[in-house]
């Protein structure tokens, strides 16, 4: 199982919000790149980048600093937050993304991500199912759709992405423990690599997670607030 940091980040700085909500959460003292450099540095083989001011408000202001991440680091990067478009799909794969991750593209504009898919084509695309209370959350988690996590899982067609990102966002920043019951009924499902996020707090939960059979697990907080260490939680999903 791959342990991968998560950097988020809002108006050009690294932050960590709880369950998403501007205002909630830590301010990090690290610039972005300096972030991923540092976790690069620490042992991951892996980074998530978030941008949080796409996913929220469609704004492209952090573009410049996740270009640099691009750039900057050795090790895959697979990037989320408001890509809405082939435009902003062609703009992070050609800079360099490993993969990007689609949201509420997928649930809003089913023709538009078809399109997505055609142009950067689906081994580059993690579908996001964010989910709170049962309902696929989007824009950055601010609104729902409606959509039951079943019927969102019943609608996917599998052959335009190459895995998924579940985040429990009611957990998401608390670091309150791993729920697996919506977890599991994905896994039965969808035969396809799945990223876990959302209230990983101890190694006992990288354990549970390896357990039922998750692909990665993305971390937050619990690494930020040093309950545990990257390398510690990467011996674990490796050797656990």
């Amino acid at each position: 199982m791959k342990v991968v940091p998560s950097i988020d980040i809002k108006d050009g700085r690294c932050v960590k919000l709880v369950q998403g909500k501007p205002g909630t959460g830590m301010s990090l003292p690290l610039d972005p790149v300096s972030m991923a450099k540092y976790w690069v540095e620490e042992g991951a083989q892996l980074l998530h980048v978030v941008d949080l001011n796409g996913a929220m408000e469609r704004s492209r202001v952090n573009r410049s600093v996740i270009f640099e991440i691009l750039k900057q680091v050795d090790v895959p990067v697979q990037v989320g937050g408001g890509i809405g478009s082939v435009e902003d799909a062609l703009y992070f794969v050609n800079a360099g993304a490993h993969r990007i991750i689609l949201g509420t593209v997928v649930f809003e504009d089913l023709k538009l991500f078809k399109k997505i898919v055609e142009a950067v084509g689906p081994e580059k695309i993690i579908v996001a199912l964010d989910v709170k209370h049962g309902l696929i959350v989007k824009r950055g988690w601010t609104e729902t759709t409606g959509i039951k996590l079943h019927d969102a899982i019943e609608i996917l067609d599998s052959s335009m992405f190459w895995g998924i990102l579940y985040t429990d966002v009611h957990r998401e920043g608390l670091a309150s423990g791993v729920y697996l019951e919506a977890l599991e009924e994905i896994l039965k499902t969808i035969e396809k690599p799945m990223f876990y996020a959302g209230g990983v707090s101890s190694i006992q939960d990288i354990l549970t997670l390896k357990k039922v059979g998750v692909y990665g697990v993305i971390l937050g907080r619990a690494l930020y607030e040093k309950r545990f260490s990257l390398r510690e939680a990467m011996e674990v999903a490796q050797n656990g």
